[in-house]
């Protein structure tokens, strides 16, 4: 929670990618991950930035591996990029997606010393609201040989109407996701699991996102890597000045990293 308070304040001014506000956040989760004991790695990237133009990003970047080089690599991302100042007007992206970079930083630290036989890289990615830039980076470097899970976490302290965890994936993970999710005892979420884009949006009474694109997971369905997608779908701040720390719905947000957190601990990446 102090992260998230901290990622969404004026100090980091909106977190826009190529800005002074980007370069501080890059610089915290850094550190973060330091403090965590991990050996950090920024990871900068240019892009196209309209027509005649390039911009700027930097991933962050840590690794967590077994004894085993070719375990099975499990990638959690997070975007930490949103939309910044405009004028006077701090657009702060507390769920958007603070919320998913503190649950990566979580995670984190939760998971260092837990027993498991998958090497995991938390990744957390820049200019995601441009166009994926950062999560595309990363991918391109990535090496083949290992079999890949990629768990994108972004937006998950929403206050809807009801208390709904999504999941979105290919249809042949829906079946392994729906047995490992049935042994985890949460009485606060629904845990709603689709493959289908309108599916997520007939529930979510949407018509117009293509969930399959709707971030940093995209660039590795692309290359062929296995995706699951969390999230806790529409919110009614979502690109407005109203995305801030105090409109975080906590004990719903905590709930969700926690269901997380229990689904990683129980997840056989090989599966995947």
């Amino acid at each position: 929670m102090n992260d998230l308070k901290h990622l969404s304040s004026l100090e980091f001014a909106g977190r826009k990618t190529n800005t002074p506000g980007a370069l501080a956040t890059s610089d915290f989760i850094y550190s973060r991950f330091e403090e965590l004991g991990y050996k950090a790695q920024l990871q900068k990237f240019t892009y196209r930035h309209g027509f005649f133009s390039t911009a700027t990003g930097i991933n962050v970047i840590a690794r967590l591996t077994t004894d085993t080089a070719q375990a099975p690599l499990l990638i959690i991302t997070a975007h930490y990029d949103h939309l910044g100042l405009k004028g006077n007007k701090l657009y702060a992206g507390a769920n958007d997606n603070a919320s998913g970079v503190s649950a990566l930083l979580y995670l984190a630290d939760t998971l260092r010393n837990s027993p498991r036989d998958f090497n995991i890289v938390f990744v957390a990615t820049d200019a995601e609201e441009n166009g994926l830039h950062g999560s595309k980076s990363f991918v391109s470097q990535l090496e083949a040989p290992n079999k890949k899970l990629n768990i994108n976490l972004d937006m998950l302290a929403v206050k809807p109407s009801d208390p709904t965890l999504y999941i979105f994936t290919s249809y042949k993970l829906k079946q392994p996701i729906s047995k490992l999710t049935g042994e985890i005892k949460n009485t606060k979420l629904n845990i709603r699991i689709s493959s289908s884009t309108r599916q997520m949006n007939h529930w979510l009474k949407e018509n117009r996102i293509d969930w399959r694109k709707a971030s940093d997971h995209y660039a590795f369905t692309k290359v062929g890597i296995n995706t699951l997608y969390f999230g806790m779908g529409e919110d009614q701040h979502h690109h407005k000045v109203t995305d801030t720390y105090e409109n975080i719905d906590k004990p719903l947000y905590l709930a969700t990293v926690s269901f997380i957190e229990q689904f990683i601990r129980r997840a056989d990446c090989s599966v995947f």
